[in-house]
């Protein structure tokens, strides 16, 4: 009987603390966090103009980026992965205050993502047709994207050596460099795409290798301004390369052990949902532009959360670093009842405003945007817990190094729920493709019911700079 009046008694309790944000920790929230929502929102602005200057040359072409766009997707989620794993050491090597040993995780952050860059750049070089195979039948789409792979694929490597330097600027809190980096990056992509797309200023119309090429100069751009920032500035990410070198191997194996979960993490969960597009893609070229549509918009959507999920991994990972745990506790349950107001706020948004953002793709055909606005209002209802899930998995639990769990929770719902559900529905019972969308949400409620009592034991608190070593 007393654990039941108790249980109300601590749900309130863990309300309040979730809720109650003081100064210094707003401040320090928005210090860190409006710099990547500026970034995040230039690099989503960056898709959205290549999408609505491609739909321009219309249903055919865009299907054909937005597919080959799926390898770049790929490549996106693996470094990504490598990225956010050095991530967790950097951040927490930050709170510590350890340069060398930041450093030396940022020399092997570089070699995970040069790696990943090698492969994919090198698969795309020599395989374009049989990778657009994956998501294409042959006909005029196929040879665009083909054509478009080709050449995007060769800043694989800027954007690689760029993430890298981004990645250990911003765990120093310094993220506003970046977000400079990406502003320049975004205004040379939308010239060139001007330019190269429809041939303006006496230079040839290249259609889709326009946007490619100019994908991929914005791409140096940007490298070019971080490194400049890390040597310039002598951040902790401007290393001598001799510095990246790490002779101790314990904390290799650490290292390794922590982050290659994180890698696979990201690119089995980037595999999955890659799944869910050679579903989409069997369905037709109207559904590939109508999902093609939503996820660019989406991209633009997600700016806020995706900016707290990486202002989480840095604040949680840097306090965690410090040795203060229950403070690193008490700061991530405030950022994930953030996330779900955040949701809650953009999902209404998204409702309100779809028509008007979906018209802004004009060269789309009718039933394209009818069908866009309706996969919309649907993931514009289910924001908020998607949203809840992204801060716990990829900002609190991977920060306090519990990657292993990270990765069965994430990649284990969507290979085990979400792509049969989703195949079942789009190949076999041929349901429209609201339906088949909403079954991606399946994965979603798993992790709900799974990921907030994990979090609530506090196994995931690791602190990894050798300060209070273990769980607490």
């Amino acid at each position: 009987m007393r654990k039941l009046f108790r249980a109300p008694g601590r749900a309130l309790r863990f309300a309040a603390g979730c809720l109650r944000w003081d100064r210094p920790f707003v401040r320090n929230v928005l210090v860190v966090a409006l710099p990547l929502v500026v970034q995040q929102l230039l690099t989503a602005s960056l898709h959205i103009i290549d999408g609505l200057m491609v739909t321009s040359l219309g249903d055919v072409a865009y299907s054909g980026v937005t597919q080959a766009n799926r390898v770049t997707f790929m490549f996106n989620l693996f470094s990504f992965g490598a990225a956010t794993g050095g991530t967790i050491f950097l951040s927490q090597y930050w709170g510590h205050r350890d340069i060398k040993r930041m450093r030396h995780s940022m020399g092997l952050t570089m070699a995970g993502i040069l790696m990943v860059a090698a492969v994919f750049t090198g698969a795309a070089q020599l395989f374009p047709r049989q990778l657009i195979a994956l998501f294409l039948p042959q006909g005029e789409s196929f040879e665009q994207a083909v054509a478009y792979l080709r050449i995007v694929s060769l800043g694989y490597l800027f954007t690689a050596v760029d993430q890298a330097y981004a990645t250990t600027i911003k765990a120093a809190e310094k993220t506003f460099l970046p977000m400079l980096s990406g502003m320049a990056s975004i205004v040379t992509n939308t010239v060139l795409n001007y330019l190269l797309i429809f041939g303006k200023l006496g230079l040839p119309a290249l259609g889709v290798r326009g946007a490619a090429i100019a994908t991929v100069i914005s791409a140096a751009v940007s490298m070019i301004l971080n490194l400049s920032f890390a040597y310039g500035l002598r951040l902790p990410a401007g290393a001598h390369p001799r510095e990246w070198i790490c002779r101790d191997r314990a904390f290799l194996r650490k290292f390794v052990r922590t982050v290659v979960p994180v890698i696979f993490n990201e690119g089995l969960w980037g595999l999955g949902t890659t799944v869910y597009s050679v579903y989409y893609g069997r369905m037709g070229d109207a559904a590939v532009a109508t999902m093609g549509v939503c996820n660019t918009i989406n991209d633009l959507v997600w700016v806020a959360i995706f900016a707290m999920m990486n202002a989480t991994a840095i604040i949680v990972g840097k306090t965690l670093g410090a040795g203060e745990r229950d403070r690193a506790y008490l700061y991530a349950k405030r950022m994930m009842a953030g996330a779900i107001a955040a949701g809650v706020v953009l999902g209404v948004l998204v409702i309100a405003l779809r028509a008007s953002l979906v018209g802004l793709f004009s060269g789309l055909s009718e039933p394209v945007r009818d069908k866009a606005q309706l996969i919309l209002l649907l993931g514009g209802l289910t924001i908020w817990f998607r949203a809840f899930n992204t801060i716990n998995i990829v900002g609190v639990l991977r920060s306090g190094g519990d990657t292993v769990f990270s990765l069965l929770m994430d990649v284990g719902t969507l290979w085990l729920v979400g792509v049969p559900c989703v195949g079942l529905a789009a190949l076999v019972f041929r349901w429209p493709l609201e339906y088949v969308y909403l079954c991606t949400f399946l994965e979603e409620f798993v992790k709900l019911l799974v990921g907030v009592p994990h979090f609530c034991k506090k196994r995931w608190m690791n602190v990894l700079t050798g300060e209070g070593n273990g769980h607490a």
